[in-house]
């Protein structure tokens, strides 16, 4: 009889203990191995708020980009062409001669490198190959990534900042005149919570990249639009009776 009772109680608190152990799993749930990627600032970008397309479409081609940050990538300046090819195609306000053909045409070192405006023998070359009114040029010149720590009491994470800054500049193709300037900037963010595991993603940066340029391309195509748009209209003179004078400039009535 106390055997029996004593295997009761035994089962008893194996069930109890099972109960335990299963309320305690479930409480937890499943431990993510990835990291949420947020935007430091605001990623979307209004073009109905550029102005309106001239009615003759000026064709524009993008001279190529150089990185002038610290980061150190082969085919950055390849990315960024692609990017603002792409920007200029969706905005509608210029003719765009495609990234493909400029690559074409025209060797790695002096696209990454923006030979074509550097000269303007190079530049008139250029223009006679392209039959372009306009050239635009780009420079990443910040490209940084940062890596923070967080830890307190009861969890441990890190969070890494990807910022990317771009400069543009839109010239005359024949004059190399400077018609107007751009910037943009950008940071992608990467937070891992505790017990997330990971390492900088590339395509932070080029989420950033992509942005940075958008922005830039914006207040390019702005001040480009708003200083043609201010420039006054001439109004035809009016015809005014000629002034009469004699040999030595006195005003005759």
């Amino acid at each position: 009889m106390r055997i029996r009772l004593s295997i009761m109680r035994l089962g008893i608190l194996l069930l109890f203990c099972g109960l335990y152990a299963f309320g305690c799993a479930g409480s937890h749930g499943p431990t993510p191995d990835g990291a949420s990627f947020t935007g430091l600032q605001n990623a979307s970008i209004d073009w109905t708020r550029v102005p309106p397309p001239p009615a003759k479409k000026t064709l524009v081609a993008v001279a190529g980009f150089e990185n002038k940050s610290t980061y150190s990538a082969d085919k950055l300046w390849d990315t960024s062409g692609k990017f603002l090819s792409s920007h200029l195609l969706r905005t509608g306000y210029f003719r765009v001669v495609e990234w493909e053909e400029m690559k074409r045409l025209f060797d790695w070192d002096t696209l990454s490198q923006v030979d074509i405006v550097k000269s303007p023998e190079k530049m008139q070359q250029a223009q006679r190959i392209l039959l372009c009114e306009y050239f635009i040029s780009g420079a990443v010149t910040r490209f940084n990534v940062n890596t923070t720590a967080q830890t307190s009491a009861l969890s441990k994470g890190k969070i890494i900042d990807t910022t990317v800054r771009v400069d543009l500049i839109l010239q005359n193709a024949q004059t190399g005149e400077y018609l107007a300037t751009g910037k943009g900037e950008h940071t992608n963010r990467q937070t891992f919570d505790s017990g997330q595991v990971g390492s900088w993603d590339s395509s932070a940066g080029d989420d950033a990249l992509d942005v940075a340029i958008g922005k830039a391309l914006f207040e390019l195509i702005s001040t480009y639009g708003g200083t043609a748009a201010d420039q006054p209209v001439r109004q035809p003179k009016t015809s005014e009776p000629a002034i009469k004078q004699d040999a030595s400039g006195v005003r005759l009535k």
